[in-house]
């Protein structure tokens, strides 16, 4: 079962400045559109063991996060990082839609 994290956490979690890895798993072009500050891109297509392992250490704390609560995406890419051995993983349940509804800091590619 994947952990899950709400916009009010989430944002917490940035402005203590804890350290974590945000993993927006949105399309593409919707990521350089627009994403949440700090977020870097990986599309649930592009992830394998050997590509995530090169990117992260196992012990990295890392939030996903897709479009909007119904988008599956951000729990995917989850359930597929702790399926490669990451243990510290959450999914940002609410995701892009609502923290861009809640007007919190978003930047572009």
């Amino acid at each position: 079962m994947v952990q899950i994290i709400s916009t009010e956490e989430l944002k917490e979690k940035i402005e203590k400045g804890e350290e974590f890895i945000l993993l927006d798993v949105r399309d593409t072009p919707d990521y350089e559109e627009e994403h949440i500050v700090g977020a870097i891109h990986l599309l649930i297509s592009e992830m394998n063991e050997q590509k995530v392992d090169s990117m992260f250490d196992k012990d990295n704390l890392i939030i996903t996060y897709s479009e909007d609560i119904n988008c599956p995406a951000k729990k995917i890419a989850a359930e597929k990082l702790i399926d490669y051995g990451f243990e510290n993983v959450i999914a940002y349940d609410e995701s892009w839609r609502a923290w861009k509804e809640a007007n919190y800091p978003i930047e572009s590619s």
